[in-house]
């Protein structure tokens, strides 16, 4: 998975600080990986819920590949140089697939206190699927302000299982992949997969392509109003103006005490 019109559109719809958009970044790159191993017709949510600085992440991803993502945190916690444990601090990791109402919700949850986010994610397959999985992420900003970000997903089919030896030695190929080889874009993807497993054999598949997309709008907006009374609505007024602003993709909305009270 390699992001990078998609992770910098969404990351210059904020201001974040360097080391909150590192963190985005990554569980974007991450959010497109988990989606990529489902079949589904919805929404897959990745969300972190933490006691650190970076207190709650949210990245969604629908099935047509549209992509999204926001972070609230601290900004007077907030140092240069901490690492992702510092930032996010301890609590939990979800993943959530909404196929809608009529479609029970699918769950999995981590705890979330380990030293890296591919390190909670091996933890989470090791643990719920019983499938040994390997991650590498990575990102970086360039000085023209771009972001990349990427992740390599490495794990055992669970009906055909590869002999720990075999397993080991794919282990060691991942290792030798440098963050700087993986974020070269100029490499495209099926020459950078032959050059690691070429000895296994490697299948391409077709890529899929994915867009930084919100789903917030006027009409949605709209449809939540009307489900308020009017002294609700009239509660959300100050002076005589509702604004609202979209936590993901930080667009603005406005509406007056006359549009406000003519919803339905």
């Amino acid at each position: 998975m390699r992001l990078k019109n998609v992770s910098t559109t969404i990351l210059n719809q904020h201001d974040y600080p360097f080391p909150v958009e590192k963190v985005l970044a990554e569980l974007l790159a991450a959010g497109a990986t988990l989606a990529g191993l489902l079949k589904y017709e919805g929404v897959f949510i990745l969300q972190t819920k933490t006691n650190g600085p970076i207190g709650l992440t949210v990245v969604d991803i629908t099935h047509k590949g549209h992509m999204r993502g926001y972070t609230q945190f601290r900004p007077q916690e907030i140092k240069k140089k901490d690492t992702f444990q510092e930032l996010l601090g301890s609590g939990y990791l979800a993943f959530t697939v909404d196929q809608g109402l009529k479609i029970d919700r699918y769950q999995g949850i981590v705890d979330l206190n380990h030293e890296n986010l591919p390190n909670a994610l091996e933890h989470y397959f090791v643990q719920s699927e019983q499938l040994e999985t390997r991650l590498f992420i990575v990102s970086e900003k360039t000085d023209e302000g771009i972001w990349k970000s990427g992740a390599l997903l490495l794990q055992q089919m669970p009906e055909q299982r590869a002999n720990k030896e075999s397993w080991v030695h794919i282990e060691a190929l991942l290792n030798t992949l440098s963050p700087q080889e993986f974020l070269d874009f100029s490499i495209p993807y099926e020459e950078l997969l032959i050059r690691l497993f070429h000895e296994g054999g490697v299948t391409v598949f077709n890529p899929t392509l994915l867009k930084a997309q919100c789903r917030c709008s006027e009409e949605r907006i709209k449809d939540f109003l009307a489900t308020l009374s009017p002294d609700e609505k009239e509660s959300l007024l100050e002076k005589g103006q509702l604004k609202m602003t979209c936590e993901f993709c930080n667009y603005h909305y406005e509406f007056n005490r006359k549009d406000l009270m003519t919803v339905h």
